[in-house]
This record gives structure tokens, C-alpha cells and sequence, in this order.
């Protein structure tokens, strides 16, 4: 039986189609664990920002200057949701150190998060004024920004408070205080 060719033919098709098939599974799990491997939040110089940008599908970058504490408050936050999302690429850029982009994207209020589509802008949050206009804002709420963006995908783990940011008798800041980072050019 096994010198039949025919037989010979129908058992190296079978043997493609299963090898096909689990190649195709492998691939299936390849990008399932990449997706739920962590991300990482990083600095990216001005001369990176394009590739960046245009080589990822969902992508957001955080324009900060080192001086404005709110930049810092937000830092925090996309660190957290970076560690969640690694299927969405978070980077920061230095306001300071890029001045075309800046002047590009009409960034004027501090901290400005830009969400990207394929290099496409899509959206951004300026400020607080979308997050609550508060500084101990949770960082499911800029989660929930970057979802219904669909540059992010919803997880459980998106609802759960992660870090509270500011004791009890320190949510607002005082009004007599200067905010030089929020609402104000940088």
C-alpha cells in the first residue's frame, strides 16, 4: 500500500496541511504572548519621534518639560499603563529638545499626551481639563482616554486604582499658588 503513489501523494498533502496548521497556530501564540508581554515608557530624542511613531500602530507620546510637576504627575501614570499595554507603544519627548514638533503639532499647554494611529494624530489630553482638572487623578482614567481612542485595549486591570499619588489632606492645590504648567504657555 505504501508504494501507491497516489497513497504517497495523499499523505505528503495531508503532512503540509498539518504542518501548515501548526505553523499557523504557532504564529497565533507568537503574537498572543507579545501582546500581553509588558511595555515599557521611554525618552525618545527629537530624530526618533517620526520612526516612532510611523513603525507602531498605537502609539502615544507624552510632550514634557522637566520643570512643570503636572508632566511629572502624568509620567507616573503612563508608566503604570505602559507595564499593562504592551501592545500600545508609550514614549515621552522633551519639549525643550524638540522644538520642530512642538511648532508642528501646535503643543502650547503642558503636559500634552498625543495619541498616534499608524503616524496619524488622532487625539490628545492638554492639561488636566479631561482628567478630572485634578493632580491625584487614577490612571484609569487616562487609560479610558487612550481606549476610546482605540489605541489601547481595555483590561481588567484598567479599573483598579494603582497608586495614590497624594495623601488625603493634599488633592487640591492651593488657588493662590502659580501653575505654571497647566493652562499657561510653556
Amino acid at each position: 500500500m505504501m508504494d501507491d503513489p497516489e497513497m504517497k501523494k495523499m499523505l505528503m498533502m495531508r503532512q503540509r496541511e498539518f504542518m501548515a496548521d501548526l505553523m499557523s497556530e504557532q504564529a497565533k501564540v507568537k503574537k498572543k504572548v507579545l501582546n500581553t508581554q509588558p511595555g515599557q515608557y521611554r525618552e525618545i530624542a527629537q530624530d526618533e519621534f517620526l520612526p516612532s511613531v510611523t513603525k507602531n500602530d498605537n502609539c502615544v507620546v507624552h510632550f514634557f518639560h522637566n520643570d512643570f510637576e503636572r508632566c511629572k504627575i502624568v509620567d507616573m501614570h503612563l508608566q503604570q499603563l505602559a507595564i499593562l499595554h504592551g501592545e500600545t507603544k508609550i514614549f515621552s519627548l522633551n519639549v525643550e529638545k524638540a522644538p520642530f514638533f512642538v511648532q508642528k503639532l501646535q503643543i502650547q499647554v503642558l503636559p500634552c499626551v498625543i495619541m498616534f494611529k499608524k503616524g496619524v494624530a488622532i487625539d490628545r489630553v492638554v492639561g488636566f481639563e479631561d482628567l478630572g482638572g485634578r493632580d491625584n487623578f487614577n490612571s484609569a482614567v487616562l487609560a479610558r482616554k487612550f481606549i476610546n481612542a482605540k489605541v489601547m485595549i481595555a483590561r481588567e486591570d484598567d479599573e483598579k486604582p494603582k497608586v495614590n499619588f497624594r495623601k488625603a489632606g493634599r488633592n487640591r492645590r492651593h488657588e493662590s499658588e502659580e501653575d505654571s504648567d497647566s493652562g499657561n504657555d510653556y
